[in-house]
């Protein structure tokens, strides 16, 4: 994967670049991985796994197919975190648990934590180290990429 269009993509919708490059590198399984044909009852396309629903609220007027694309799958991958930045703030658990499930659904069994804690931590192994210590559940916000 070319790590700039993931990083032209962070830019154009001001979310931070780690992050993407992090959340797409675990969806697509270390960018090996551009298709799922049954992710919880509906394919997921490109490298950061997008649902084509997701795609089409996000005004996406192309086929299911054409998000295999790098170029659109970052465009739209990158939109939505920025949809879920606009809803949560800039705390990156919050953003990331929502990309992961649609919107973030705290945990019962872990206060301030999300249900999908699993997933935030194998996202979380990909950010940087200087990234890295910011999941706590209570110290997670991360500043947009100027």
């Amino acid at each position: 994967m070319d790590l700039s269009i993931i990083l032209n993509a962070a830019k154009l919708f001001h979310i931070h670049g780690a992050l993407l490059i992090a959340l797409c590198a675990h969806e697509s399984a270390g960018f090996t991985k551009n298709y799922t044909p049954m992710d919880h009852g509906s394919p997921s396309f490109g490298a950061c796994q997008l649902k084509f629903s997701t795609a089409k609220m996000l005004n996406f007027h192309g086929k299911p197919t054409d998000l295999m694309d790098p170029k659109i799958n970052l465009k739209y991958a990158a939109s939505y975190l920025r949809f879920q930045q606009n809803r949560y703030g800039n705390d990156w658990v919050k953003i990331t648990a929502a990309y992961n499930s649609g919107t973030y659904n705290p945990s019962n069994k872990v206060p301030g934590c999300p249900r999908n804690l699993k997933y935030i931590r194998s996202v979380q192994k990909r950010l940087p180290d200087n990234l890295k210590y910011r999941l706590d559940c209570g110290n997670t916000e991360i500043a947009e990429e100027k």
